[in-house]
């Protein structure tokens, strides 16, 4: 009777850590298919245009997370749960089963992971936006959120030309008229994203991209200008297609030729009559000189003395007149090109 009861005492001693085990697992088996299953929830709302965002995490990276968690924790259920002789019968083949989920949703995952979720920042304050980029294969995939506490509403999307993360990188700009952000970046393939605005800059918060640390007030035109930047701008009429095609023609021209596009074709400025003109018009150019570097300084230089006010921003080099707004790029150690962006409201007679 004595031996009967060590033996026991030993078997519930050795059963306690795998029951321990079985029972820690389960309980993380439950909430993290208690947040997918409220992730997948939300995203069935809306025709498939809402979706959770917490912070830096959308739906993409909660669901590439919580799916090999998922599938990790039940093989550890299923191997820590003691089973006898004929039980083994059905524990092996679940065993196996969940070991070949557990590798499906880790290759699924990697298709998921490495994506950036970033708020928009206008003037320097959230503007009430996300912008999530993902690459799943040679482009990058650009969606841009519209936040409304913990879920985000799809409301515009493109892509990015050489498969980085401009948002991310802060390699973009917006544009505000009180009544819609006009979002451009020369990286993207489609055109520029309007929206409605949605914070009250007053209110907004405001300061580095995520949030920590106040900046000065934001201002929506570059820095006074200095004696040595040209003459003073004269005002321009409404249709400002023509100046942004001079514009054009002036960047051009103060390039060391050869100058030409990414394919190797010349470039020459587009016709005032051939750019838009729906409250505002823009022309983007990429183009590749003789000497990148030299006609980059030689492009600014030219702005200048065309009566365009200094401005510097992050990796871009900003001139104003008032009307115009050019942007300039030298992105000649990533693709080989210098990209410029020509913007201005513009309303036709």
């Amino acid at each position: 009777m004595t031996i009967d009861r060590g033996r026991g005492l030993r078997r519930a001693v050795k059963r306690r850590p795998r029951a321990a085990v079985a029972l820690v697992a389960t309980g993380l088996l439950v909430l993290c298919l208690a947040v997918m299953t409220i992730v997948i929830t939300v995203g069935t709302r809306g025709d498939g245009m809402t979706e959770v965002v917490v912070g830096s995490w959308d739906t993409d990276a909660i669901l590439a997370a919580t799916g090999p968690a998922s599938a990790l924790l039940l093989l550890i259920v299923l191997c820590a749960i003691r089973a006898s002789r004929w039980w083994l019968l059905l524990f092996v083949p679940l065993r196996l089963a969940a070991g070949v989920v557990l590798l499906g949703a880790l290759l699924l995952a990697a298709f998921k992971t490495g994506g950036t979720v970033v708020p928009l920042v206008a003037d320097g304050c959230r503007s009430g936006y996300v912008v999530s980029e993902r690459r799943p294969w040679d482009e990058t995939v650009v969606r841009v959120l519209r936040i409304d506490g913990l879920t985000g509403t799809l409301v515009a999307s493109g892509t990015a030309r050489d498969g980085g993360h401009p948002f991310a990188e802060g390699d973009y700009r917006v544009e505000s008229d009180g009544q819609n952000l006009r979002v451009r970046s020369s990286r993207l393939t489609g055109p520029t994203f309007v929206l409605p605005v949605v914070a009250d800059p007053v209110s907004a918060s405001c300061g580095v991209p995520d949030g920590q640390g106040p900046l000065p007030t934001p201002t929506a035109e570059p820095a006074a200008r200095q004696a040595d930047e040209g003459p003073a701008p004269v005002p321009l009429p409404g249709d400002t297609r023509a100046e942004v095609a001079r514009m054009v023609q002036v960047t051009v021209d103060a390039a060391t030729g050869p100058v030409t596009d990414a394919a190797g074709a010349p470039v020459s400025a587009p016709a005032a009559s051939t750019l838009p003109c729906d409250g505002t018009t823009a022309y983007d150019l990429a183009i590749r000189t003789g000497d990148n570097a030299a006609s980059y300084a030689a492009i600014l230089d030219a702005w200048t003395a065309e009566g365009y006010a200094k401005d510097r921003a992050m990796q871009e080099d900003l001139r104003y007149n008032g009307v115009v707004r050019l942007s300039a790029r030298d992105r000649s150690s990533i693709d080989g090109l210098m990209h410029f962006s020509l913007t201005a409201d513009c309303r036709a007679p």
